[in-house]
């Protein structure tokens, strides 16, 4: 199996400029720990049609490395995961000031497998 891509999309707060939510992540992130064989990446629409929006991009190794930390979708279903969010907490709270949803909490998100790459 290849690898496992979770696509959040964010949907900012009426009146946050993106130019602060940027920031604001770029400052941030190294606060938020990191988990073995996952990566996120915060991503801005360029082109086409959803220009100026913004998704986080989950990259997970495979199935078994999301599995072993979030086994039915939620971050509360493993030892892994109930601390990362423990972690996270603070963080999460600010993050709220800039997105109407958190990813992957709240908000709809699909996980899309690698059939071919």
């Amino acid at each position: 199996m290849g690898k496992v891509y979770g696509l959040h999309t964010l949907q900012l707060r009426p009146g946050v400029k993106g130019d602060d939510f940027e920031r604001f992540v770029a400052n941030n992130i190294e606060q938020w720990p990191a988990i073995p064989g996952w990566r996120i990446a915060l991503l801005k629409g360029d082109r086409g049609d959803q220009v100026g929006q913004y998704v986080a991009l989950v990259e997970l190794d495979s199935i078994e490395v999301r599995d072993r930390v979030s086994p039915t979708g939620g971050m509360e279903d493993t030892e892994e995961g109930r601390q990362w969010v423990a972690a996270v907490g603070p963080l999460v709270e600010q993050w709220r000031e800039y997105v109407t949803q958190i990813p992957g909490l709240d908000a709809p998100y699909t996980d899309y497998h690698e059939i071919i790459g």
